[in-house]
C-alpha cells in the first residue's frame, strides 16, 4: 500500500503540535477548545494504514497527556482508536467537501471526548461539570479548524492538475 503521509510529515506534525499546545496551554487558554492532536491524528489516519494511523494517533495522544498534565496514555488511547478509526473510515466514506469533512471531524471530536470522560469516569476520578461545556464549545471548533486544515493541506499536498495543456 503506498503511503501518502511520508515519516517527515508525521515527525512535522508532531513537532507543531508539541509547540502550539505548549503556547496554547501558557498564553491562550481559549484555544484549548482546539483538540489539535486529534486533527493531526484524524489526517494521518484518513491518508495512511490502520497500523500507521493507530501508532500517530498514539504518539500524537501521548504528547497532548504530558502537556496537559491528565493520566499518561488516556488521550494515547483514544487517538489510538480515533487514527485507527479514522483509516477504516477513509476506505468507506467519500469526503471531498469542507462541510462533509467538517461534520466527520466534529463527530469525530465529540466521540474522543466521550471515551475519555468515560475513561475518566471508570478510574473513579470526578468529572467537572465545566467538560460538558469544553466538549460542546470543542466540536464546533475542532470540526472547523479540521476541515480548513484538511481542505488547505490537501490544495498544498495535491494540487490540482492542469490537463488542458496536453
Amino acid at each position: 500500500m503506498k503511503q501518502t503521509v511520508r515519516s517527515f510529515e508525521v515527525v512535522a506534525l508532531l513537532a507543531l503540535t508539541a509547540v502550539t499546545e505548549s503556547l496554547f496551554a501558557n498564553y491562550l487558554p481559549v484555544a484549548l477548545y482546539l483538540d489539535l492532536p486529534l486533527i493531526f491524528t484524524l489526517y494521518v489516519g484518513w491518508y495512511s494504514s490502520p497500523p500507521r494511523g493507530a501508532a500517530c494517533g498514539m504518539g500524537f495522544g501521548l504528547l497532548q497527556d504530558a502537556i496537559s498534565g491528565i493520566y499518561l496514555g488516556l488521550n494515547g488511547l483514544t487517538k489510538t482508536l480515533m487514527g485507527f478509526g479514522a483509516s477504516y473510515l477513509s476506505k468507506w466514506l467519500l469526503m471531498e467537501g469542507l462541510v462533509a469533512r467538517s461534520v466527520l471531524i466534529g463527530v469525530l471530536s465529540l466521540a474522543d471526548d466521550l471515551m475519555v470522560v468515560g475513561i475518566r469516569a471508570l478510574l473513579g476520578q470526578t468529572i467537572q461539570l465545566e467538560i460538558w461545556l469544553k466538549i460542546l464549545f470543542g466540536i464546533p471548533v475542532t470540526g472547523v479548524a479540521g476541515g480548513i486544515f484538511f481542505f488547505i493541506y490537501d490544495r498544498f499536498k495535491f494540487p490540482e492538475k492542469d490537463f488542458s495543456q496536453i
